[in-house]
């Protein structure tokens, strides 16, 4: 058996109270969830080569060095929950055999790597201590460690369970579809309310997705063990939700290592093929590459701005990460047709040459304003030296630094054609290099993300500490009574005097650090997609559901972006495939509803017109009031444009807003258009009565929901009027939108008596009535046409 610390040795901190410890699960049930392996006997066979894992030596190997930055009393309470993980995990195993304490140690280890606080390593330490054994509870985290750590691990929980539906609904889907593995996994596939429910958690507590990316990583790492289509599934899910988040969150180290580990179990040959075509443009490319080093090197060294505003440079030349090659590919339109068989030849840019500018000298004493626009400049005056070495590609530019990226992401990238002095420019073995330059505090940003923000890094830490420090005072009086009701003065009071004098020398010394909350820190970093998902939450709670919820961040927020300008330059970023209609409604609701036409680049545009990169939108709005139903009219048309899903929502939820007399009046509207279509202009309102009709044969055109049995209603409704189908065509124009065109005739018996016109007018309104209440029906046009009821039916003026 695995040796055990004894009960003095761990402390009593390691089980605080008895709410924390209730009774063992025998290891029958340990085995029906899945946390002993099925082919083990008994538990001296299952940690048979593991009795050296024990509390101290997972501290001692694991966790110690990586906390030094970390002062006494918090590696105390970290360890502390080093030894509580251990006592609830014991006689837990991975699929692997490992004993499962490895992996929150694991995972606590990455956090300290990126130098969190202690809270944030003690929820990596319990993560899966509440949801996988009967020792620990919330509340008994919550007594013993504060509100932040329950938080944390709650949220960690509510993971957990998306994790749990994707791996068990998702992953089944085959083959990879274009645009790489994770394609093949929709967030159809997600239990949408658990997924909405992490989204919204993470936006309150935001260390929550951090944790969780550290413990999605060391389970990537250790995915081996697993079988294949367990891998496949957590591998998909992980391209899908958690690599995107990554990304968001600025973090591209654990980003890139995600998306790495997934490649390869989500798409194996798909990943062979691009890791053996990079490997073999490498070895032709390097020669170049290593020429072009040393020649930028010495730009640098010689450079007399650098020098003279003491910027040291650090170079660094890398190969692409594997997916994101792949990924670029396969979303070019141009050659994703030939990436089959051939494909891999479409990969020619393979590597990136990285200037890192240590400007701390140069920004000493400066606001940070100042500060701002002093890097920038240095980023700039590189950028000129580097394309006066070598001739940039038209079109490459990509200026990070005044159109940040929504993570915060700064730099400056171009990509270059690296030209030795005096050789031929139409030498076939020039291609294309990409230059990434930034700052040393961009390049942090760029690697760690969030985790590096200084000033919110600060407050979780001064947060943590104050949390702590609160704590152990009670728990100090708490001891106090016990050995007074005991009648001990021993050494343990004496023990306690220290703890109690080191403490409050620590809460001096923070109480002359700067104020803040770790909640207006984040206000203040430059992750709005944060502030995004909570102004949606509470702007579309009646409007959408938790599937669609779901959907629009994961279409809106995690896919890819585009930025724009408005006429006074300020940029927008916007997702991929916006239309002008997304872009007024996402700079202004009110000017999206006010909407009139746009132009871009000072060219008027239609409503459907899709966004470039680097494009000048003008919205122009008309602010006349008009009648709710017209204004309503205009919105449906308004929706059909709009491409991103949060701008359909507030679309949806002006509509709502119009109310039932809006919809009643649109419908009157829209049933006297098609009335005087077929007759006589109609001036007030439909009603029975005689018309002078010329022709019985309608159009009607809708544009609904794309839903299971919407074409069986429309038909049945149509069917109900008295009218005959002649004909029907749909098209999906948009991604959830279906158009249903429908040619329609009454029987010519209905033209033949006076009396029957009365009653085709009645069906036509009915039918229009009817049409229309469906909610999934956002417009509908009934039209005739004289000639082509002729030619169609023959059909006899009367």
């Amino acid at each position: 058996m695995r040796s055990v610390a004894s009960p003095s040795a761990r402390s009593s901190a390691s089980a605080p109270t008895s709410s924390c410890r209730r009774k063992r699960r025998g290891r029958a049930a340990r085995r029906a969830r899945g946390a002993v392996a099925p082919n083990s006997s008994d538990d001296a066979e299952l940690i048979t080569g593991w009795e050296h894992i024990t509390p101290e030596y997972l501290w001692n190997t694991e966790l110690a060095r990586r906390t030094k930055y970390l002062d006494a009393f918090e590696r105390e309470e970290v360890r502390d929950a080093l030894e509580l993980a251990f006592t609830a995990h014991d006689g837990q195993a991975r699929k692997s055999g490992e004993p499962y304490i490895t992996h929150p140690v694991a995972v606590a280890a990455i956090l300290a790597d990126l130098e969190l606080d202690h809270e944030s390593l003690i929820a990596g330490l319990l993560h899966d201590t509440v949801e996988d054994t009967d020792v620990v509870t919330f509340e008994s985290l919550e007594k013993r460690y504060g509100v932040a750590v329950r938080k944390i691990v709650e949220g960690e929980t509510k993971v957990s369970k998306v994790s749990s539906s994707l791996s068990k609904d998702g992953a089944a889907r085959n083959a990879p579809a274009r645009g790489g593995p994770s394609a093949a996994l929709s967030s159809e596939d997600v239990k949408s309310e658990d997924l909405a429910q992490m989204f919204l958690a993470m936006t309150e507590e935001v260390r929550i997705i951090i944790v969780k990316l550290a413990d999605r990583l060391h389970n990537m790492r250790t995915l081996e063990g697993l079988k294949q289509e367990k891998r496949v599934k957590i591998a998909k899910e992980t391209l899908l939700v958690f690599a995107p988040l990554a990304k968001l969150l600025g973090m591209y180290d654990i980003k890139n290592e995600l998306e790495d580990l997934a490649f390869r179990y989500a798409d194996p040959e798909a990943y062979s093929t691009t890791v053996r075509r990079l490997e073999e443009v490498s070895k032709v490319q390097e020669p170049t590459i290593k020429l072009a080093f040393e020649r930028i090197k010495s730009e640098m060294l010689q450079d007399d701005f650098l020098r003279g505003h003491a910027v040291a440079v650090s170079l660094g030349a890398k190969q692409k990460e594997p997916y994101g090659v792949h990924r670029s590919v396969r979303n070019s339109s141009a050659k994703a047709g030939a990436f089959g068989a051939n494909g891999e030849a479409a990969i020619t840019e393979v590597a990136q040459l990285k200037i890192v500018l240590h400007d701390a000298q140069a920004v000493i004493g400066l606001s940070d304003e100042a500060r701002r626009v002093q890097a920038s400049r240095i980023c700039y005056h590189v950028l000129g030296v580097v394309h006066a070495m070598w001739p940039p590609i038209p079109g490459e530019l990509r200026d990070y630094l005044a159109t940040p990226k929504l993570n915060g992401y700064k730099a400056l990238h171009t990509v270059v054609l690296p030209i030795s002095p005096g050789a031929s420019e139409v030498d076939a073995a020039v291609f294309p290099l990409e230059v990434i330059i930034r700052t040393e505090p961009m390049e942090m940003l760029a690697t760690k993300g969030i985790a590096c923000d200084d000033e919110l890094r600060q407050q979780w830490r001064m947060g943590a500490r104050r949390t702590s420090l609160a704590l152990r005072a009670q728990r100090r009086q708490e001891k106090r009574i016990a050995l007074a009701q005991e009648g001990r003065k021993d050494i343990d009071e004496a023990r306690l005097d220290q703890e109690e004098a080191r403490d409050e020398e620590v809460a001096a010394a923070d109480a002359k650090r700067p104020g803040g909350t770790a909640s207006t820190a984040l206000a203040k970093s430059q992750v709005t997609w944060l502030k995004n998902i909570q102004a949606w939450q509470t702007e579309f709670i009646d409007v959408l559901s938790a599937r669609e919820f779901v959907d629009t961040i994961t279409s809106d927020l995690l896919g890819r972006r585009v930025f724009v300008f408005t006429p006074k330059g300020r940029a927008l970023n916007l997702p991929h495939g916006a239309t002008v209609v997304d872009y007024a409604f996402y700079s202004d609701d009110t000017n999206g509803a006010h909407m009139s036409y746009a132009k871009v680049n000072g060219v008027r545009v239609d409503l459907d017109h899709v966004l470039s990169n680097a494009e000048v939108v003008e919205i122009f709005t008309d602010n006349d009031e008009i009648p709710a139903h017209m204004l309503m009219r205009k919105l449906r048309k308004l929706r059909l444009n709009a491409e991103t899903r949060s701008a359909r929502a507030k679309i949806q939820k002006r509509l709502a807003q119009l109310g039932s007399g809006a919809i009643k009046e649109l419908r009157e509207s829209l049933q006297i258009e098609a009335l005087t279509l077929c007759g006589e202009p109609i001036p007030d309102k439909v009603g029975p009565g005689p018309r002078t009709v010329t022709y019985c044969c309608c159009t009607l055109e809708l544009t609904a929901s794309d839903r299971t049995g919407l074409l069986a209603m429309v038909s049945t409704s149509i069917t109900k009027s008295g009218a005959n189908i002649d004909s029907y065509t749909g098209v999906k124009v948009h991604s959830d939108l279906f158009k249903m065109t429908f040619a329609i005739h009454f029987d010519d018996e209905e033209l033949r008596s006076g009396a029957s016109l009365k009653n085709m007018d009645n069906s036509l309104q009915r039918l229009f009535t009817e049409v229309m209440k469906s909610p999934e029906v956002f417009s509908g046009t009934f039209y005739c046409d004289v000639d082509a009821a002729r030619n169609a039916f023959n059909v006899s003026e009367t």
